[in-house]
């Protein structure tokens, strides 16, 4: 009887020892740091809201949209700096006077100025990490919400590998304004794609207009000359000033001269260039009249307008060998 008492016991702690172990529940906080380590770790990463998309990569690079002061602003970063193209009413906003601001919302801008912040600085893959993981609240646990945790607005995927879905703008500090209350959903990006779309942009730049120092211009001579056959030409000497810093600029400027004849009427030429900064130059523009059958002379005067703009000088090709080397070829 003792020995099968004793066989009884040995059997019952046999079975015991080879009882599955029930695995240990994960860390949900834990689950949280690898999402963010991993966005930290992404090559680009694409920040959508409403109405926009932004893609920005590791090394500052962006394609896409941003959303600012009830505004839709398309935005180009390459080769360290920000492009973008907003409407009249945008740059309205920043000051500009109506007829500048038709000249800005028309093509692609520089943004040294005029733009609240740089999404290439801010919203690169590994400094948004930073932000958000700055950001959580300290002593909470994730809740289970759906397929996802939650941590104070930030959800992550619920299995592994644990990746970001969304965060509240809040949580990227004085730029959250600029995304409106709705959250920021996390997108994968399609590398080739992207490389794709940023070579499309550069190609599209073109002479960028720049935001933030203006060029002063004035004509400081000009001659009219005309044929007997009644084309005019007026050639005027322009000087340009620049007013504030913009490195990498020339200046375009414009000249407007209106030719009248007492007998003949008005005629107006127009003709732009760029020059380098801080230079003067002669720029002409020519008119043609109908002459009369009748023979007699007439007097004909020029009244000429200059004006101008800073544009930044860009190289294309360098620019797409920049992208070339952080996205490949």
């Amino acid at each position: 009887m003792r020995l099968r008492g004793l066989a009884v016991l040995v059997l019952v702690l046999l079975v015991a020892c080879e009882a599955p172990q029930r695995p240990a529940s994960p860390d949900p906080r834990s689950a949280v740091d690898e999402a963010l380590t991993a966005l930290a770790g992404e090559a680009a990463v694409a920040y959508r809201v409403p109405g926009a998309t932004l893609t920005v990569t590791k090394g500052g690079l962006v394609e896409g949209q941003v959303p600012v002061q009830d505004d839709t602003v398309r935005a180009l970063r390459v080769g360290d700096s920000l492009y973008v193209r907003a409407s009249p009413a945008y740059w309205q906003r920043q000051g500009m006077s109506a007829p500048r601001a038709e000249r800005f919302g028309s093509q692609w801008t520089r943004a040294d100025r005029g733009v609240p912040f740089d999404p290439g600085r801010l919203m690169a893959p590994q400094v948004v990490a930073a932000a958000l993981r700055a950001a959580l609240p300290v002593g909470v646990l994730p809740v289970q919400v759906g397929g996802a945790l939650d941590l104070g607005g930030l959800r992550v995927t619920a299995t592994s590998p644990h990746r970001v879905l969304s965060f509240p703008p809040a949580f990227l500090g004085p730029i959250a304004g600029q995304f409106g209350p709705h959250e920021i959903a996390l997108g994968d990006v399609h590398l080739p794609g992207l490389r794709e779309r940023l070579d499309e942009g550069v190609a599209e730049l073109g002479q960028p207009l720049i935001a933030g120092p203006v060029v002063a211009a004035r004509v400081t001579d000009h001659e009219l000359r005309c044929t007997a056959g009644g084309a005019c030409t007026d050639t005027v000497r322009v000087d340009n000033r620049l007013l504030g810093a913009a490195p990498g600029a020339a200046a375009r400027v414009s000249l407007t001269s209106a030719v009248t004849s007492d007998a003949l009427g008005t005629r107006t030429c127009a003709r732009e260039v760029v020059l380098p900064l801080d230079t003067a130059a002669d720029v002409s523009c020519s008119v043609k009249f109908t002459l009369p059958r009748a023979d007699g002379a007439t007097r004909l005067q020029a009244a000429p307008s200059v004006t101008a703009e800073p544009v930044a000088l860009v190289d294309p090709g360098a620019l797409n060998r920049d992208i070339a080397a952080e996205l490949g070829p």
